[in-house]
């Protein structure tokens, strides 16, 4: 398979899952594990040829299934004919270190790829008290429904997150980070993240623009818009206010509480401000592919893209807990064909991100690493960039330290 089927593999992936009951079959009759322990095994990603990362997500119904074969791991279609070769991705060398308050990092940060952190501070929003969460979000029933995950759900400090980040730093030159919380109770303000900012600050002194340590701050924009310039002088690197869907008929009905806190207008001029000072490539804003019409799916797209923000394009997944769960994503033809038309206008109207200097210099996340989505994996592509990870895979990383070991 050349790139290009690999990415359109990943794309079945994401929204169809991937069967695991018969590698769990193989880990209990060619690996020698037990039953209780091979049932309960889930691994979070999946490593295919030429560098395409994958979250893996569950499903009987899949297309695909993962299998062992001769001791090695493969993806296979319903017939049994084998599509790729793969591999598990390994925790990188400092998983198992413990933060300053003796907290483990596996219980701050999950790992995505290679190369990026990606923290979770908050896994409460206000939202889901007051009857208004995203429609599609099940940030705070996951608690219930995923107390073994492999990061716990308890809240996590500026001081935890800055001591991963500081620790990464010696495995890593330059290493990215994704933080995301839910909507605290006082649904105007910023929550944890002046304390997180002005922590980052303390830790990794910054002068001006381009000395910041690169971390992207997805949370919602605020009722006092000066707060954009605020973010920006506390030394944020990259910021994104996530429309989620862009129709306005769509985000009153999808995510009610950001109308009914924040409002449309507002949130349109905060991300139009950041770009003032965060400037045209380090502002964001995700939108969900599949729980709009397409059309006004890439209306988003351009509206983002014209202004200088950079939409995270992400493949619709009902969760469970969420007001989606049970309902079933588009088709891959309309997924594949959405997000072709997605990338080229990305590359068209934003040009410096079908550059190798971007992604290397400016980027806060690894494309190959954003394993939830492949958009831009299709951009890189298409621009005919190759220098995956951008020369950000962890320098000191121990390669034969797999989720499960098959010799």
């Amino acid at each position: 398979m050349d790139r290009k089927e690999l990415i359109k593999l990943k794309c079945d992936l994401l929204i169809n899952g991937l069967r695991l009951a018969e590698l769990r079959s193989d880990l209990t009759k060619e690996q020698g594990w037990d039953e209780e322990r091979a049932k309960k095994f889930l691994p979070a990603e999946l490593k295919l040829p030429k560098e395409v990362f994958v979250q893996i997500r569950e499903s009987s119904e899949a297309n695909f299934r993962l299998r062992i074969i001769e001791n090695n791991l493969v993806v296979q279609d319903k017939t049994g004919r084998i599509i790729c070769s793969s591999d598990f991705v390994s925790l990188p060398p400092f998983a198992l270190e413990k933060t300053g308050d003796r907290t483990l990092f596996k219980d701050i940060v999950v790992y995505n790829g290679t190369c990026n952190l990606n923290f979770t501070w908050n896994y409460f929003c206000d939202y889901f008290r007051t009857k208004v969460p995203c429609r599609f979000c099940n940030l705070t029933p996951a608690q219930d429904f995923y107390p073994e995950e492999n990061i716990t759900n308890s809240y996590k400090n500026a001081k935890q997150i800055a001591d991963v980040i500081e620790i990464a730093k010696r495995y890593h030159a330059d290493p990215k980070a994704i933080l995301t919380r839910g909507t605290p109770t006082e649904k105007h303000g910023l929550g944890g993240t002046i304390q997180i900012l002005e922590e980052l600050a303390k830790r990794f002194p910054f002068n001006g623009h381009d000395e910041r340590t690169k971390v992207l701050f997805t949370i919602s924009p605020t009722t006092n818009i000066s707060d954009v310039k605020m973010m920006y002088e506390l030394g944020m690197h990259s910021v994104s206010f996530n429309f989620e869907v862009f129709d306005r008929g769509y985000w009153k009905a999808i995510v009610p509480g950001k109308d009914k806190y924040i409002g449309r207008d507002l949130w349109e001029a905060s991300l139009i401000d950041a770009v003032k000072y965060f400037g045209p490539g380090r502002v964001f804003s995700a939108m969900i592919a599949g729980l709009e019409p397409r059309h006004t799916l890439l209306q988003g797209v351009e509206w983002c893209t014209e202004r200088g923000i950079i939409p995270i394009v992400v493949p619709f997944s009902p969760e469970t807990g969420s007001e989606f769960e049970g309902f079933r994503p588009p088709t891959h033809k309309w997924m594949m064909d959405t997000m072709l038309v997605a990338a080229d206008v990305i590359l068209k109207k934003m040009p410096m991100v079908g550059t190798e200097e971007y992604w290397e210099k400016n980027a806060p996340i690894c494309a190959e690493c954003f394993t939830g989505g492949f958009i831009y994996d299709i951009v890189k592509e298409n621009a005919g960039l190759t220098n995956y990870h951008s020369g950000h895979v962890l320098s000191k990383q121990k390669i034969t330290e797999k989720e499960i070991s098959l010799n």
